[in-house]
């Protein structure tokens, strides 16, 4: 596999671990190495690098105050957007994009 898209994977998989026990309030230290992480996985393509920026802007709203109260679902569908739809399709992206190598 792509070294880089190796190294995407083994980010998305520190995402997750970082969102696993995480609670809907303030925590600057999370957020950082979340979006800093995200901010990581853009240039592989245009499709990861939009849901990495979806992820860095959900997980803003999810360490607020009470900005993840408004949102549909509130902080419970925040999360799943997070970990399993966007976590998930920047994976399958990655895959996809192994799998256009081989």
């Amino acid at each position: 596999m792509n070294q880089s898209l190796k190294e995407a994977l083994t980010i998305c998989d520190e995402i997750e671990e970082l969102l696993a026990n995480a609670m809907p309030a303030p925590d600057t230290q999370k957020l950082d190495r979340i979006r800093f992480l995200a901010g990581q996985l853009g240039g592989h393509d245009s499709y990861i690098t939009d849901q990495a920026n979806k992820l860095r802007s959900r997980a803003a709203i999810y360490f607020s105050a009470r900005r993840h109260q408004s949102q549909q679902g509130g902080a419970d569908g925040l999360m799943r957007e997070m970990r399993y739809s966007l976590l998930n399709a920047i994976r399958n992206q990655v895959s996809a994009l192994q799998a256009g190598m081989d």
